[in-house]
Order: C-alpha cells, then structure tokens, then sequence
C-alpha cells in the first residue's frame, strides 16, 4: 500500500504543476472549476493506468516509441502559447484550463507514464482497481492543492506567474521528452 502510494505521488507531480498553472491563469479557484480541472487531471491519469495494464504487454513497444513526442508537442504549444499571450499583456487568459479541450490535452499529455506504469503492474499480474483508484485519489487531492495555491500565486504576481507557468509546461515536456530519448541512451549504455 506504501508502494502504491509513494508511486500515485510520483505519477501526479505532472498533473500538480498543471494544476498550479492552471489556477494561476484563471484567478479563481471555486469549488466547480477544482472539480473540473483536478477531477479530468485524477480521471484521465486513472484512465490510462487502467488502460496500460489492459492492453498489458502487447502493444507497449508502439506506445513506447511515440508517447514522449506526443507529450512534448503538446507541452510545449501550450506553454509556448501562455508565454506568448503573457508578453501581449492580453486581458484574456492565454489559454483556457477550464476549456474541455485544453485541460483534456494537458491531462492526457502529462499522464502518458501512467499507461506505462499500468502496463507494468499488468505484466507482474498485480490487480489494477486499486492501484488506480489510489492513483486517481492522490492526483485529484494534488491537483485540488494546486489550483488554489496557483490562484492565490496568480493574484499576486499575474503576468509573471503566466510566463513562469509557460516555462513550466515547456520544460515538463522537455523532461519527458529528455527521460525517453537522451537519458534512456545513457541507461542503456552504463548496463
């Protein structure tokens, strides 16, 4: 259970500084956007792990080979579109987290890993229910503290917040990326 814990607050790390970014633009952190936003955030990155352990080893080389591109295009648009937006000094927000389309794109950008973890509990016939209800609990509690500190953040520091948030999302993508291509080669190598 430790495990399981110590491994759903790994995988919401991404989801958090979503969150943060997240509450920072919108200013506001009422119950019903914590809701929309955390609970897309906690259901798409439990959707994937349970979906990974699904599909279980059979098609985890195809996923493997895309999913740090995908991530890291949509990461990096995003946050390349809040920093542009940012420096405009435009009074609508750079992008819209509480638009259906953007906070499903960053969900399931930043929960790719939790297919790969869902395809790993599969191959060590662990039960996926609760690991992924665990997974879905940690990440909407994460993402809930998220918003509200990256709204109180955004009221303070505004146009700043938005630019730092823009980065955020470009380096995220940029260590994924990092992690499955540049580091992976150096695993490989030291064994």
């Amino acid at each position: 259970m430790i495990q399981m814990f110590a491994l759903a607050v790994g995988l919401s790390m991404d989801s958090l500084v979503i969150a943060l970014t997240s509450g920072a633009v919108m200013g506001n952190y009422r119950g019903i956007n914590i809701l929309k936003i955390a609970g897309m955030l906690a259901f798409i990155q439990m959707g994937l792990t349970i979906f990974g352990w699904l599909i279980g080893s059979t098609f985890a080389r195809y996923i493997d080979q895309y999913d740090h591109w995908f991530s890291f295009g949509i990461l990096f648009f995003l946050g390349a579109r809040v920093i542009i937006s940012s420096l405009k000094e435009v009074d609508s927000c750079p992008f819209n987290p509480l638009s259906f389309k953007v906070m499903l794109s960053l969900a399931i950008a930043t929960s790719i890993d939790a297919t790969a973890v869902g395809l790993s509990l599969s191959l060590v016939n662990v039960p996926i229910l609760i690991p992924a209800f665990i997974i879905g609990i940690v990440t909407f509690a994460m993402s809930s503290f998220g918003i509200i500190f990256g709204c109180k953040a955004g009221q303070r520091y505004n146009m700043q917040i938005n630019i730092a948030g823009g980065i955020i999302l470009i380096l995220i993508g940029c260590s994924i990326l990092a992690q499955h291509t540049i580091l992976a080669e150096r695993t490989l190598a030291v064994f």
